[in-house]
């Protein structure tokens, strides 16, 4: 029987035989034991807004309406890349389906508030914990709390209140018709053939150039054409391609780019359901202006009023798991211009100690000291006596056009001792892919930055900038206002050109979301 037809028989039966059953029980429920709200304490202020009746199982319209926008939005959860639909439906069917019983009655009440609390806040606050995909994502789900959302399904027109639920940010809605366009292009057959070349260009024709052809046509990069030659319009279809996939834009089909284009739409679907999820995490107030950094798009931008106001390169941590940038959110307090570097202890055992085993007079920029003594010179150590556990001494670098935290650092205080800087390595900033860092941010517009925090507090910035950058000294600058920083990741995001964009999952978290999320409903039902 299909959904509509399922459900009129319910109605019939609800409307013909619940009333009695509802009208001999006190339903009361307790779903503090469901387990799935982290630790929310369960509040029976709403069942007494109910005079402790039933929500779902009324047998009139209201109840009737509840269950009938449940069930539609358990039907299009899909849409939002969330893991329920038909199963819940089922379970909702069979539960209002029992024997006509007080005690079964109790029952479908209760159950169906779990489908609908675990749904509502999935919708709303993301369906899994963020650190069980990966322990360098430090942010916490707060969904409303049970009462909130029990009263607002009673309360509201049901079918409104449940869509108000999820973000309402442009991000989250084309995101969502991305899924949807991957839906239909996954069901009629992809994308195509792979290609199989290390490089086309320009005057190249062949098989190869063919598969590129119709792999671009059918993503939308070019309409359709028989010519089997890698024309202008080809070129113009990979720099399209490019651009959208943060590639060097030059029209040649390199190996990466190649890479990039034999990535199968289920693949990017995938991406996008990560990202859906990422967005529900973030269904909160991100502050009226506030730096957002992208790790796997490298890049940061300050959004005033929803619109980015500035925006700059960076540099992250590198794919190994020790080293990779964490996610979480912060309150940017001060930034110090002229910075000194106190070198972490990670790098100083594993990599600057090595080198001064070898050559005593490796790193010649860094000071050694230590709490007791201060200045530690060199001639007067034996670096072979010491490894990682027992090496007494740590590092710093003065402050200087080499230091290699640049002209300034930006100060977020945190759990991970990550924060944004400069860097005299520059060339960096031209790679395509940039994790090159220990998991600190490196960015590329750092005097410019610098220069517009400033520009918040004083009339003439740049030139308090210069002055304090040419005496040397290391200044702390306070911030008037905290302006919050969130770390994200997102290798699937909508662009300032209402496009949607993709970009290589470094370091696999957002694979690791996608298989969470999957997995996230047999671990809680």
């Amino acid at each position: 029987m299909n959904t509509i037809g399922k459900w009129l028989a319910v109605l019939f039966t609800l409307n013909n035989a619940f009333v009695s059953a509802v009208s001999a029980f006190d339903f009361t429920i307790d779903l503090s034991e469901s387990g799935y709200f982290g630790g929310m304490e369960h509040n029976p202020e709403w069942a007494k807004t109910q005079n402790h009746g039933p929500i779902w199982t009324t047998g009139e319209a209201d109840g009737n309406a509840r269950l009938m926008a449940l069930i539609d939005a358990l039907d299009t959860a899909s849409g939002h890349g969330l893991p329920f639909g038909e199963a819940e439906i089922n379970l909702v069917y069979e539960l209002l389906n029992l024997p006509r019983t007080p005690a079964n009655v109790a029952k479908a009440e209760s159950e169906i508030s779990r489908i609908y609390l675990r749904f509502a806040s999935s919708l709303n606050a993301g369906a899994i914990d963020p650190g069980s995909a990966a322990k360098q994502i430090s942010r916490e789900r707060k969904p409303p709390s049970i009462e909130v959302l029990l009263a607002g399904i009673v309360s509201q027109d049901p079918s409104t209140y449940i869509r108000s639920l999820a973000p309402a940010t442009h991000q989250y809605q084309t995101m969502r018709k991305e899924l949807k366009r991957l839906d239909w292009v996954i069901v009629n057959g992809g994308w195509g053939e792979r290609v199989n070349a290390k490089q086309l260009r320009r005057g190249d024709s062949g098989a190869e150039v063919v598969k590129l052809r119709n792999r671009l046509i059918r993503m939308g990069y070019m309409s359709r054409t028989s010519v089997a030659e890698f024309t202008n319009n080809l070129w113009f279809a990979v720099k399209r391609f490019q651009s959208d996939h943060g590639l060097d834009p030059d029209g040649i089909a390199d190996s990466i780019t190649i890479d990039a284009i034999n990535v199968e739409p289920e693949t990017r679907r995938q991406q996008v359901i990560a990202s859906l999820e990422r967005e529900r995490w973030l269904n909160k107030p991100l502050g009226e202006e506030y730096v957002r950094v992208n790790i796997a798009n490298f890049h940061a931008d300050v959004i005033s009023k929803g619109e980015p106001i500035f925006s700059t390169r960076v540099v992250v941590g590198k794919s190994s798991d020790r080293l990779q940038t964490p996610e979480f959110s912060d309150l940017m307090t001060h930034f110090v211009i002229n910075p000194t570097w106190f070198v972490p202890r990670s790098i100083t055992v594993r990599e600057i100690l090595p080198e001064l085993q070898k050559d005593p007079s490796a790193e010649p920029l860094l000071q050694m000291f230590s709490q007791d003594q201060g200045f530690i010179p060199r001639s007067q150590v034996n670096f072979a006596r010491f490894d990682a556990n027992n090496f007494p001494y740590d590092f710093r670098q003065p402050p200087g056009p080499r230091n290699a935290l640049g002209q300034v650092k930006f100060m977020f205080p945190n759990l991970f001792n990550v924060y944004m800087h400069d860097t005299p390595h520059r060339s960096l900033f031209e790679q395509e892919t940039r994790n090159f860092s220990h998991g600190c941010i490196r960015l590329h517009r750092a005097a410019d930055f610098a220069n517009f925090l400033l520009g918040r507090m004083v009339e003439d910035p740049q030139t308090l900038y210069n002055k304090i950058l040419i005496s040397g000294r290391e200044s702390t600058m306070l911030l008037d206002k905290p302006l919050p920083v969130h770390i994200t990741y997102r290798s699937a995001f909508v662009g300032e050109d209402n496009q949607v964009h993709y970009r290589k999952d470094i370091y696999g978290r957002d694979q690791a979301v996608y298989e969470q999320l999957a997995n996230s409903l047999s671990a809680t039902n």
